[in-house]
């Protein structure tokens, strides 16, 4: 018995250091896609921001905000974009169409089409960003049509999490690329506007 002992220890601890290497891994949501980080205003998904440009008068953000535009919104980039004549003064909007990569890999490529509005306005030291009406068209190419959905049944917080506190793995990857884009077209303008 006393040789036996040594063993069944053996076993033991192969069995606990297999249950903790399989055991699976908690999914931590980052906090840049947490829960309250999807902003609902009247119902609709809106993400705004006001960007300082201290320096720089309200024309100038303007042309600023048109060459941006002209050199963001271009293929392969952007899909297709059309920008609406507005009666505010200073204003630009247009609606974007481009594609969010969720894997682009050898032989695999998982994405989908996410259409958005930003308003664009020009203002003495600062530009307001908004970005609203988001939709998606996942799986465009699939002969019955693919899925279409709005961002309001679809990335915030009642519909992106599990009943864990996690985010769901179709709709938070959903997520995690919109918070993505907006922030990379804040970061892009931010650019345009700090020019010398």
């Amino acid at each position: 018995m006393r040789r036996l002992l040594p063993f069944i220890a053996l076993l033991l601890i192969c069995a606990t250091a297999s249950a903790q290497l399989f055991k699976k891994k908690e999914r931590n949501v980052e906090p840049q896609y947490s829960a309250g980080t999807i902003p609902v205003a009247n119902g609709k998904v809106t993400f705004e921001e006001t960007i300082p440009a201290e320096s720089l008068t309200a024309p100038q953000i303007e042309e600023r905000i048109n060459n941006w535009i002209a050199t963001r919104f271009v293929e392969p980039t952007i899909i297709s974009i059309k920008r609406f004549d507005t009666d505010k003064p200073s204003t630009a909007i247009i609606k974007g169409e481009e594609y969010i990569v969720f894997k682009d890999k050898f032989f695999v490529l998982s994405r989908a089409r996410i259409y958005y509005y930003l308003t664009l306005t020009a203002g003495d030291g600062q530009c307001t960003f908004n970005m609203s009406r988001i939709t998606y068209w996942y799986d465009d190419e699939d002969e019955k049509g693919g899925l279409k959905m709005k961002a309001e049944e679809w990335i915030t917080d009642e519909y992106a999490f599990n009943n864990k506190g996690g985010l769901k793995k179709f709709e938070g990857k959903f997520r995690r690329k919109t918070i993505e884009l907006k922030e990379s077209l804040i970061e892009d303008l931010k650019k345009e506007l700090d020019k010398k």
